[in-house]
C-alpha cells in the first residue's frame, strides 16, 4: 500500500502549551488558568489579504497566521485552516482547505467566475474553533466590482436605509450606585442590524436634564452622572435623519458592589463601590488572555488600588472582584497598550521609475531589542487604484477583534491615534461587547471547559454500512472491512467497520477534487454484499457578519483599476489565477481534455440517460462493437481498457502491489509489447475488475471509446484493443449525483481537499529586452508573497519591480514573531 501525499504528524493539544509553558514560572503551574489552558487550549486567526477591494477577475491571495490565544506564539497544531467567501447575502461563493506547510497556511480565492458583486465577507477558521463558537471566527468584509457596468450585472448597489433604531445602556460594573457619580455606556444600532449616529439627553424621573449624549464612533458613546436614591431614568435618543425615541436607563441597585476605574495615559486605578459597606473576603483579580497579573485580597485600609500600564501586557485587561466564595460581584475591561509590537524598520533601495527593480530590507526586532524570529506576509499595491485597507490589521485581531463578542467596525479607528475622542470610544467599546473566553470564576472553582471538538489532525470520511434482506440486517457488520481507494493516486487503504455498522478512515490528506473509492468486503471468507453510506462534510455556521464600510471614497479607485485593466488589455491577465470552472448549459462546450478530443465516438450524461441504461455495463452492452459476458467487456473480440478520467483504470490486485509498471501482454486478450512490470488483465473477479464498473451510472458525466493510432497517448499496444474512456461528473454535479443516490454496495465521494498551492506571478525586468516589452503592465497588486521568513539577525530581504504606472505604492507588513510579539508596517512608498 502506498503512502499518502502527505504523512500526518501525531499533533496533540501539548502543541499550544509548549511556548506558553516557556515562560511560566513554576510556581504558577497550580493556577487554574494555566490548569484551563491544560484542558483546553484556543486558537485566534488573522488573515492577511493583498488588499481589500478588487475588481471581478482578480485574485485574492490571502495567508492565515493561526496564534495561539493565550501568548499569541505562531502555532500550527491544527492540520487545516477553511477559509469561505460569501456574498451579502451570506450565500456561501466559495469554500477552501488551508494545509499547513511548515506552519503556514497560505492560498488563494479566484473571483472570475462570481455572479454576484459588491459587498462580500471573508471568514476563516479551524474546525477545533468550534469550541468557543463563530463569534471568535476570524471575519473581514471585501469588496469585488465587475469589470465593467452593465444592467445584466447582479451587484448590491442599495443604500442603507434604517427607519428605527434601539439603545442598549450598559453601567460601568453592572449596575448603578446611588450617590455616585456613574459611567453608563451605550450602543445603538439600526433595525438592520448596523450601528446609527444619535444625539440625546439623559432625563430623571421629574423630566430634569441630567446629561447630554452623543455616540462617539460605530454607534457607542458613554455619559456620565450621579444617580439619586428613588429616582428613575430615561434618555430620549434622535437618531441622524430626525426619528427620536425613548429608551429607559437599568435602575440603580445599591446593594450591588461594582469597580469604578479611573484612568490616565501612565497608569489606572480600581475602585470598588456599594451601597452598603462592602462584604468581607473580596478579592481582586487582573487578567489578560489567562495570563494572570494580580490575584490578592481586597486591603480594606485601601479605598482604590493603582496599576502602573508599563508593568502589565498589551491588550485587553479583565478586572474581576470577586465574593469570598469565588463567585464574580462585578467586572470591567480595560485596554493597555503594551509592547506587544515588534519594531519593524524598512529601508527603500533602487529606482521608483518604470519597470525596474525596487528591494526592501526589512529588520524586526523584539520589544527588549534582540532580533526577531519568524516570518510575515507582505503586500505591495498600487494606490492609485487600490484604496485603503478598513478591514483590520493584525495587531487589532489579536489584541481587540479576537477578545470580543459581536462585529466591530473600523476596529483600525481606535488605534490611529491616542486623542482623547478614541480613548473614550474605545473604552465605551469595552463596556459594551464583554469578553467570555473563559468563565474566570468558574475557574477558581476548578471547574474546567473541556473542548467538544477535538483537534483536526488529517483527513477523514466516515459512514456506515449495512445488509440488504430481510434478516439479520445488523448482525454481523463488524466482519467487514472497509476497503477505499483513490484510483487517480493509487493509494489504497482499509479500516474496520464496528458493529454498528460504523467506519472511519483516517491517516491521510489529498488535494481537493480527489474521488474516493469505498467499498465493503468480508475479512475472511464469503458474506453477502453490504451497501455503503458515506457521510457528507459538515461545517459550522459562521454567525454574523461584517459590513463593508460605506463605498463613495472608493469610486475614483474603481475607476482607475478598470482603466488599468483596459490599457493592459483583457488578454493579459498574467497576475491572475484561472482556476477550474464546470459549466453546466445546453450547448455543450468543446472539451480540450486529450481522452475527449481523441474519442472515436462520445455520449454524454444526456444521451446516456435516454437509453434508459441501470449500469454503466447495461450501457456499455448497448454500445457498437461491444459484448459483455458476466462482468468481462469485449471490444471487437479484444478486452479493451478502461479509463476513467484521463487515468488507465487498474484492479484492485494491482492497486494492493504498488512499485511496477503496467505490462501489455500477448494472448487471446491482448496484443501490446511486453515489458517488466504488472500484467494489466480483468477477469470475473472482484479483485481483477475495473473498479470503474461499479460505479453508478448517474455519476458519469460521458463515455467515450478511444481506438487506433489515438491511444498511443497512453502506453503502446493499445491500439488493437481500444480505451473505454469514463469521464465522471465534478464539484457540485458529482455531490448532487450522490445525495440523489440511493445507498449502494460502493460508495463515492470526493469531499474537500486541500488546496494545491500557487505562486503569485509578477513580471521581473531583468533584461533590457523585457524592459522594452510592448506587453502593457498595469498591476493593481505588484507584489505578494505569504512567507517572508526573518535571519538570525532579524533581517529580510524583498524585491519586486515597477510597473508602468506611476510609483505610488502602499506597503503592508503582517505577522507573528516565535516570541508572540506582532509584526505590522504599513508605509507609502513614494519617489524622492
Amino acid at each position: 500500500m502506498k503512502s499518502a501525499g502527505h504523512i500526518l504528524p501525531l499533533v496533540c493539544a501539548a502543541l499550544f502549551l509548549t511556548a506558553y509553558r516557556s515562560t511560566a514560572q513554576p510556581s504558577l503551574y497550580a493556577n487554574p488558568f494555566i490548569e484551563q489552558i491544560e484542558h483546553y487550549p484556543q486558537e485566534k486567526l488573522h488573515v492577511s489579504t493583498d488588499k481589500d477591494s478588487y475588481i471581478a477577475g482578480d485574485t485574492i491571495w490571502l495567508r492565515a497566521h493561526c496564534a495561539d490565544a493565550a501568548t499569541h506564539r505562531p502555532v500550527a497544531a491544527s492540520r487545516y485552516v477553511y477559509v469561505e467567501l460569501r456574498d451579502d447575502r451570506g450565500s456561501l461563493v466559495r469554500r477552501i482547505k488551508l494545509l499547513s506547510r511548515d506552519s503556514v497556511y497560505s492560498g488563494y480565492l479566484p473571483t472570475q467566475s462570481l455572479e454576484r458583486f459588491g459587498d462580500y465577507s471573508l471568514t476563516a477558521y479551524t474546525l477545533y474553533m468550534r469550541n468557543p463558537g463563530p463569534e471568535y471566527f476570524f471575519k473581514k468584509p471585501l469588496t469585488i466590482w465587475p469589470y465593467q457596468e452593465s444592467r445584466r450585472t447582479q451587484r448590491n448597489t442599495s443604500v442603507r436605509k434604517v427607519s428605527d433604531f434601539d439603545v442598549s445602556f450598559f453601567p460601568e460594573g453592572g449596575y448603578l450606585i446611588d450617590g455616585y457619580d456613574c459611567c453608563v455606556a451605550f450602543k445603538a444600532l439600526g433595525d438592520d442590524g448596523g450601528s446609527v449616529e444619535i444625539t440625546g439627553v439623559v432625563k430623571n424621573d421629574r423630566d430634569e436634564v441630567v446629561d447630554t449624549l452623543r455616540t462617539l464612533h460605530g454607534g457607542m458613546g458613554c455619559l456620565r452622572f450621579t444617580a439619586h436614591t428613588s429616582e428613575r431614568y430615561y434618555a430620549e435618543c434622535t437618531m441622524a435623519g430626525g426619528k427620536t425615541e425613548r429608551f429607559d436607563l437599568p435602575a440603580s441597585r445599591n446593594t450591588a458592589c461594582v469597580l469604578k476605574i479611573l484612568q490616565t495615559e501612565e497608569n489606572f486605578t480600581v475602585l470598588p463601590i456599594s451601597g452598603r459597606p462592602l462584604p468581607k473576603g473580596l478579592k481582586l483579580l487582573v487578567h489578560c488572555r489567562g495570563n494572570i497579573c494580580y490575584h490578592k485580597p481586597w486591603n480594606y485600609d485601601y479605598a482604590s488600588l493603582i496599576f502602573r500600564r508599563s508593568d502589565l501586557p498589551g491588550g485587553i485587561l479583565q478586572i474581576l472582584l470577586l465574593d469570598k466564595a469565588g463567585n464574580a460581584l462585578s467586572e470591567r475591561l480595560v485596554f493597555n497598550r503594551g509592547e506587544e509590537l515588534a519594531t519593524t524598520d524598512m529601508q527603500v533601495q533602487g529606482s521608483l521609475k518604470q519597470r525596474t527593480k525596487v528591494t526592501l530590507a526589512v529588520t524586526a526586532t523584539d520589544p527588549d531589542g534582540g532580533p526577531a524570529a519568524g516570518d510575515f506576509s507582505i503586500a505591495v499595491t498600487d494606490r492609485a487604484a487600490v484604496p485603503s485597507a478598513t478591514s483590520g490589521s493584525i495587531y487589532s485581531t489579536l489584541l481587540l477583534t479576537s477578545e470580543l463578542r459581536g462585529t466591530i467596525e473600523t476596529p483600525d479607528w481606535y488605534f490611529e491615534g491616542r486623542d482623547a475622542a478614541r480613548v473614550a470610544a474605545l473604552d465605551a467599546l469595552l463596556l459594551t461587547q464583554g469578553w467570555r473566553r473563559y468563565d474566570v470564576p468558574e475557574l477558581m472553582k476548578k471547574e474546567y471547559v473541556e473542548p467538544q471538538y477535538p483537534l483536526e489532525v488529517g483527513q477523514e470520511i466516515t459512514g456506515r454500512i449495512s445488509k440488504s434482506g430481510l434478516w439479520n440486517r445488523k448482525k454481523k457488520l463488524s466482519r467487514y472491512e472497509m476497503r477505499m481507494i483513490v484510483p487517480s493516486l493509487h493509494y489504497v487503504t482499509k479500516c474496520a467497520v464496528d458493529d454498528t455498522g460504523a467506519f472511519a478512515l483516517n491517516g491521510f490528506d489529498f488535494p481537493d477534487s480527489t474521488l474516493y473509492v469505498l467499498r465493503p468486503a468480508a475479512v475472511r471468507g464469503s458474506m453477502p454484499e453490504a451497501t455503503v453510506k458515506v457521510a457528507r462534510d459538515s461545517f459550522p455556521e459562521v454567525g454574523t457578519l461584517p459590513r463593508v464600510p460605506a463605498q463613495e471614497q472608493k469610486k475614483p479607485y474603481i475607476a482607475q483599476a478598470r482603466y488599468y485593466i483596459e490599457q493592459r488589455g483583457q488578454t493579459d491577465m498574467r497576475n491572475i489565477l484561472i482556476d477550474t470552472v464546470y459549466v453546466t448549459h445546453h450547448k455543450r462546450l468543446e472539451s480540450t481534455r486529450p481522452e475527449h478530443r481523441l474519442a472515436a465516438r462520445t455520449w454524454t450524461a444526456e444521451q446516456i440517460k435516454e437509453a434508459g441504461a441501470g449500469t454503466i455495463l447495461d450501457f456499455i452492452a448497448r454500445m457498437l462493437g461491444m459484448n459483455v459476458v458476466g462482468s468481462q467487456v469485449w471490444y471487437r473480440g479484444r478486452m479493451p481498457v478502461f479509463m476513467v478520467d484521463g487515468q488507465i483504470e487498474e484492479t484492485i490486485a494491482m492497486l494492493e502491489k504498488p512499485g511496477q509498471e503496467i505490462q501489455y501482454f500477448e494472448d487471446d486478450r491482448y496484443t501490446g509489447e511486453l515489458s517488466s512490470g504488472r500484467q494489466i488483465a480483468y477477469t470475473d473477479d472482484y479483485k481483477s475488475l475495473p473498479l470503474c464498473l461499479s460505479y453508478p451510472l448517474s455519476f458519469v458525466d460521458q463515455i467515450g471509446v478511444i481506438e487506433g493510432a489515438s491511444t498511443v497517448l497512453w502506453g503502446p499496444g493499445l491500439a488493437k484493443n481500444g480505451i473505454i474512456s469514463i469521464t465522471l461528473k465534478h464539484g457540485e454535479d458529482l455531490d448532487n449525483a450522490i445525495s440523489k443516490t440511493p445507498s449502494t454496495e460502493i460508495g463515492l465521494t470526493s469531499p474537500l481537499g486541500y488546496q494545491t498551492p500557487a505562486e503569485f506571478y509578477a513580471p521581473a525586468y531583468a533584461t533590457e529586452k523585457a524592459r522594452r516589452s510592448m506587453v502593457p503592465d498595469y498591476r493593481t497588486t505588484l507584489y505578494w508573497n505569504p512567507t517572508v521568513k526573518l535571519d538570525d539577525t532579524g533581517q529580510a530581504t524583498v524585491e519586486f519591480y515597477t510597473s508602468d504606472a506611476p510609483a505610488d505604492y502602499d506597503i503592508s507588513i503582517e505577522g507573528v514573531t516565535q516570541t508572540g510579539k506582532i509584526v505590522q508596517r504599513r508605509q507609502r512608498l513614494l519617489p524622492e
